[in-house]
């Protein structure tokens, strides 16, 4: 909504006046509309949510129709030319759809071709180092309209884009930092993912290892150079049939297989690991019921989100200090990755015995070999 209003501020403010404000905040939030579609199960709405509605193509089509509507409502003494507001209609919508793509959560920038979300991820969902300096220089903008307020709104803007930039190089920093260390501890990851917390003091990395997650938690200002790396299984190659879901497989391609296998008071779920942390994911889905010895597919449906306020304190503690360790605590009720069999085409499911997660500093341990600083 911020970055909508400064941007047709800019594009629009000196020739309609404080409705190019406004205008923006709306025209910002309508790429986000798609929330009210509603989807067979769960998993679909997470999945097409940041689809056909931030699509780059989809976008720019969208834009001059609204565009010419709006000149038409708002501007009926043609005091903008067509062509500057088919351009500031389409800058809003783009950069909604752009500012998004940026953060983890994934964004279909090229529906309806068939390429993985982007998913950046150099941006937390909500940081008040992006947002208010556009609110500042929004309010002034509102007040003054003149030179000056115009002025602000400029220095807003482009001060949360430098912002926007300085996050992507901490993230190839810390990038580098994590690879490096992988490098001397021999860890083959497939994939990596550096997200970052609000205001980019604190960065969390998820690697994937074969059928394992590996987390770690990477802080600018805790004084230590030390990367403490926890091992998890994911079990997602005990889905078994599971895995033929049409439902399952977008996820896995919406995440990019960022997923873990988790049992919880029998139920089976599916959860992206890319949010929240690995043991407390901020998205999970139930798509199974164990009955006895079988396992029953069931329509995907949303898990509730599990928020302790000590978790939040550990966190921030964790920003400014290398203790305590992490991860946190586990759900209420979870075994945490008891998965399916691969032989559970029939039906038939064997419970699997997770050994606990190992913490060791600079590296991991595997098998019995020991890290020469082990933790936990």
């Amino acid at each position: 909504m911020a970055l909508g209003a400064a941007v047709a501020e800019a594009a629009l403010g000196r020739h309609i006046g404080r409705r190019a404000l406004l205008l923006g905040a709306a025209l910002g939030t309508l790429p986000d509309l798609d929330v009210v579609i509603q989807y067979p199960d769960a998993i679909d709405a997470f999945t097409r949510h940041r689809g056909f509605s931030h699509s780059l193509f989809v976008l720019s089509l969208a834009s001059i129709p609204i565009a010419m509507a709006c000149r038409r409502r708002l501007d009926r003494g043609r005091a903008a030319s067509a062509g500057l507001w088919c351009f500031a209609v389409w800058a809003v919508l783009i950069t909604h759809a752009l500012l998004d793509g940026f953060t983890v959560y994934g964004t279909q920038l090229f529906w309806p071709l068939p390429v993985p979300p982007v998913a950046v991820g150099s941006i937390f969902i909500i940081d008040p180092m992006y947002t208010l300096p556009m609110l500042f220089g929004l309010w002034f903008a509102w007040r003054w309209r003149d030179v000056r307020g115009r002025r602000a709104n400029a220095v807003g803007l482009v001060v949360a884009q430098v912002w926007l930039l300085v996050l992507l190089v901490l993230q190839q920093v810390v990038q580098s930092d994590v690879l490096e260390a992988f490098e001397v501890q021999d860890v083959q990851a497939s994939a990596v993912m550096i997200l970052p917390l609000p205001t980019g003091l604190m960065w969390r990395v998820v690697a994937i290892e074969g059928d394992d997650v590996l987390e770690s938690w990477v802080s600018l200002i805790d004084g230590s150079d030390e990367i403490r790396l926890d091992r998890l299984p994911r079990d997602l190659n005990r889905l078994g049939v599971l895995d033929a879901m049409p439902s399952v497989q977008r996820l896995r391609w919406f995440t990019r297989d960022f997923l873990a296998l988790r049992e919880i008071d029998g139920t089976l779920v599916l959860s992206d690991l890319r949010m929240g942390t690995a043991t407390n994911p901020v998205f999970s889905f139930d798509v199974a019921m164990r009955e006895g010895s079988s396992v029953v597919p069931m329509t995907a449906r949303d898990r509730q989100i599990y928020f302790c306020p000590s978790e939040l304190r550990q966190l921030l503690r964790r920003t400014v200090n290398a203790e305590p360790s992490m991860p946190l605590p586990t759900m209420p009720g979870q075994r945490v990755l008891t998965g399916i069999s691969s032989q559970s085409v029939t039906g038939q499911t064997q419970a699997v015995q997770v050994a606990p997660s190992r913490q060791v500093r600079c590296g991991l341990t595997s098998g019995g070999d020991q890290s020469e600083s082990q933790s936990g």
